[in-house]
């Protein structure tokens, strides 16, 4: 390992100035700017102090308060040839030895002979004088600036790349500037502030004045700082209207990133337009414009003719609130066109247009894919009210009618106006639209329009999960449709490519599945299955039978959600493990984990561990032997027997409840008598007939295990901390 020669230290400061960057791709360029100077640096041999990086859209920062002022100095033991090779017998030097002290240039005299693994080498010792940090930035920078990469990037001055034309850069380094070029533009010392409130250049000598200064010229560099400030503006803005702002942070850091010296001001809009729903609303402001929409403190939280804009520069003539509200007037005009139009149009009406419009070329329209959601919830429903007759009650005609009565319309409103310039309102218009046109109905329909919007989610990481049992139902068909369509033609996701979400998809499937108890008599094969088949009964050809695949890709999925619910991967294996042989519903799975995980912190576990896994090695393949009572020598071998045929009925009984802890419970009676068993008798016994009997007892111990996991998995004490 080389030596290292500490040095005195000053700071580094880099500043990139840009023409205005997308908001989106800020916050990640910055954290690749701090990992690139950081390896970069080290490859360099130049301690520092941590770095520190900050941005606007039209500038990146990154910092050091101490970077050395020289490389350290390195000593590197270089190996050569083998000793025994290198040294006749008379131990005169060959060509070998000769050779490497030459490359080297120093005399064969001052060559070691290290001890290693593979036995003596020569070897020599080499010091590196580390060169001073002012001559290596001048092509450090550089480096760490075309480092960055950028999902687009665009092409000036040459062939270099990046997110935006260059237009200044500021290096210093020791009080001094570091002089280079990068994109045709030379770094020098001095910065720029606001772009409209202070566009003037300005001097910068250190970075405690650097920050002075560019505050001075209305620059926040700091992002955290300018989320607070807008987060308070917008927090002092809905005292005064009496409103609220409901929580949207990927809003808030969207307006951080999109300015340089927010301020938050507040506008009205017609009172006419609250006639549309609020969603419609909110989303107009929010994905359009960027703005906040503000509600009613009230519990219906319906929308106040107020909107939230934060821009980045000072209104003090209310010249640009102005210019806002006539924008947002225009998009909540055509929002409402949209909305009046999509009214005239019930759901069912509009369910004959989704022929005309294409789900995937290979699997057919969005009324083909309507068509299997409504079969493959028929099948749900009816499995669900043959086992739980207490569902059937739900509404008027049960869970199956309400199937019958909205599952036709799930997709509907994907044609309507209002989905085609909001695509994220998909479900929120089918649920507007079946609710306007049943409000005056005590209808199925009316009551469980909110399943239309349900059967879209969970929608991403972290969303909710559908409330209702129909939503629950609709959701479980439509993901495991997409599923099985998508493998059936080879669509497999690979990679980071995953254009239908299938991983997100099959994650919010089992989520559901899991969530409910409804869904317990519901096994993963038998639901791909049920889809496969209506895809056949339309014709549609696959490359391949999706089963056995789609059922491996959802049992993937099983293992990412338990293990982001904190299951040990240990824990994670046993329950899972087997279930191909033995399926069980996801409900039960994560019960199963959950019990377990309680389970192993209890005294007895690993001992019981310890007595399954001893079993378990004994047992030979291919033995078919049935427990001979008769053929018992030692009176162990009838108490275990006693206690194994007590703990099939007790785990028989729990699993049927079911009560995984129960479970649990019963297989640790076996303990005592098992670990008996093993002190008092011999397994292997010299006869035949004695020695198969008793391996055929500690088989049914072993397939009791098996039932609820393969505990081979488990890792004993101390190992699963590892």
């Amino acid at each position: 390992m080389p030596s290292i020669k500490r040095s005195i230290t000053s700071e580094l400061f880099i500043e990139i100035g840009v023409e205005e960057m997308p908001s989106g791709v800020i916050a990640q360029t910055l954290a690749a700017l701090r990992e690139n100077a950081e390896r970069l640096t080290k490859e360099a041999a130049l301690s520092h102090a941590p770095f520190e990086v900050f941005g606007t859209p039209r500038r990146l920062i990154l910092y050091t308060p101490s970077l050395s002022e020289k490389q350290e100095d390195r000593i590197e033991t270089l190996m050569g040839p083998p000793k025994k090779i290198s040294f006749d017998a008379e131990g005169n030097p060959t060509p070998a030895a000769i050779g490497f002290a030459k490359l080297h240039n120093i005399p064969v005299s001052k060559l070691s002979v290290v001890q290693t693994e593979k036995g003596e080498y020569l070897s020599v010792e080499k010091k590196t004088i580390g060169k001073p940090t002012s001559a290596i930035l001048k092509d450090l920078i550089p480096e760490i600036i075309a480092s960055l990469r950028f999902p687009k990037a665009m092409r000036w001055n040459g062939t270099i790349s990046f997110i935006r034309p260059i237009r200044w850069m500021v290096a210093l380094y020791n009080l001094k500037t570091v002089s280079y070029s990068f994109a045709a533009v030379k770094s020098g010392n001095r910065s720029f502030g606001h772009r409209l409130l202070a566009p003037e250049s300005f001097l910068v000598t250190t970075f405690a004045s650097y920050k002075k200064e560019i505050r001075k010229r209305f620059v926040i560099i700091d992002p955290n700082e300018r989320h607070s400030k807008i987060k308070q503006g917008i927090n002092d803005i809905v005292k005064k209207v009496s409103g609220i702002v409901e929580e949207d942070d990927a809003l808030l850091w969207k307006a951080a990133y999109s300015t340089e010296y927010p301020e938050v001001i507040c506008g009205t809009f017609d009172k006419g337009f609250l006639t549309i729903p609020k969603e419609i609303i909110a989303t107009a402001m929010k994905e359009h414009q960027g703005y906040f929409p503000v509600s009613e403190k009230k519990e219906t939280q319906n929308a106040l003719p107020h909107f939230i804009a934060v821009i980045n520069n000072k209104d003090k003539k209310g010249i640009i609130q102005k210019g806002c509200e006539r924008v947002l007037r225009a998009r909540l005009s055509d929002a409402r066109f949209c909305f009046e139009e999509d009214c005239k149009l019930t759901l069912e009406k509009r369910v004959p247009a989704l022929k005309g419009v294409s789900f995937q070329n290979k699997l057919g329209t969005l009324y083909d894919k309507t068509e299997r959601i409504v079969a493959v919830s028929k099948w749900i429903a009816q499995k669900i009210e043959a086992v739980t007759p207490a569902i059937s009650q739900q509404g008027k005609g049960g869970i199956l009618e309400e199937v019958r009565q909205i599952a036709p319309l799930c997709k509907a409103d994907l044609i309507t106006g209002v989905v085609r310039e909001f695509p994220s309102l998909q479900g929120v218009m089918g649920r507007v639209l079946m609710s306007r046109h049943s409000e005056s109905e005590e209808t199925a329909s009316h009551l469980n329009a909110d399943a239309i919007e349900e059967h879209y989610q969970p929608r991403f990481s972290g969303d909710a999960l559908p409330k209702r049992l129909l939503g629950q139902i609709l959701s479980v068909s439509d993901k495991i449709d997409t599923i099985v369509g998508c493998f059936g033609i080879g669509m497999i996701p690979t990679g980071s490519e995953d254009p239908y979400a299938l991983r997100r998809q099959g994650l919010g499937l089992i989520q559901i599945l899991s969530s409910n108890r409804t869904f317990r008599p519901f096994f993963l094969p038998d639901l791909v299955l049920e889809s496969v088949r209506h895809y056949e009964n339309q014709k549609i050809s696959f490359k391949t039978n999706p089963t056995l695949d789609v059922s491996q890709f959802l049992k993937l999925r099983m293992v990412s959600y338990l293990q982001l619910g904190g299951a040990r991967h240990d824990i994670v294996n046993t329950v899972l493990t087997n279930k191909t042989l033995i399926p069980f519903p996801p409900c039960d799975i994560f019960a199963m984990a959950e019990a377990l995980s309680a389970f192993c912190t209890k005294p007895l576990f690993n001992p019981l561990i310890t007595c399954y896994k001893r079993a378990a090695r004994i047992l030979v393949s291919g033995l078919n032997v049935k427990v001979n009572p008769a053929l018992f020598k030692e009176k162990v071998e009838g108490t275990l027997w006693r206690s194994i045929l007590e703990a099939v009925k007790e785990v028989d009984i729990r699993y049927e409840r079911p009560n995984f802890n129960g479970v649990l419970e019963a297989l640790a009676t076996l303990y005592v008598p098992l670990n008996q068993f093993f002190s008092d008798v011999l397994v292997m016994d010299p006869s035949e007939e004695i020695r198969k009997n008793r391996m055929a007892l500690l088989r049914v111990v072993v397939n009791l295990f098996d039932r609820f996991g393969d505990f081979s998995k488990i890792q004993e004490a101390g190992e699963a901390n590892k």
